[in-house]
């Protein structure tokens, strides 16, 4: 199989809402294996979003089109506070501080992450490019999330 710039595999895509603790509903979509259970979950967390960042930028567009047929992970994208793409706007306003002071979206992580344990989709890893970067070295580790699974 010859896999182009658009190659879409397939997946089971399916439109998603989070709810965050400070009362947002952000837009996103989980695409999982058709044909199997995920091995694993790929949270992304998008560039700047003053900048074009967004649910729907290349890279996450292609994991979400790829990955679950291609290597068996489930893929959660979803637009952080304030942020638009072709899904549709997430409620709320950017928030982003580059010192990591008052970062709102610590909620909007917490949120992701939330919805991938009461999914039980397995094994989440946090997925950042450039300002989602820092939101996974930020907010990505709450030892309260991780000590119920020990």
């Amino acid at each position: 199989m010859s896999i182009r710039a658009n190659t879409i595999l397939p997946a089971t895509r399916t439109d998603i809402e989070l709810q965050t603790a400070d009362g947002l509903t952000l837009v996103g979509e989980i695409a999982v294996p058709v044909d199997r259970p995920p091995v694993a979950t790929m949270v992304c967390l998008h560039q700047l979003p003053t900048h074009g960042g967004m649910m729907d930028g290349h890279l996450y567009r292609k994991a979400a089109w790829r990955l679950p047929a291609l290597a068996g992970l489930a893929v959660l994208r979803f637009n952080t506070r304030g942020t638009w793409s072709l899904r549709g706007t997430s409620e709320g306003s950017f928030d982003g501080d580059p010192t990591g002071d008052g970062m709102a979206e610590r909620f909007d992580v917490a949120a992701a992450l939330e919805y991938v344990d009461f999914h039980e989709l397995p094994a989440p890893w946090l997925v950042g490019w450039s300002f989602g970067t820092d939101l996974a070295l930020l907010y990505g580790c709450d030892p309260r999330r991780w000590s119920a699974r020990s």
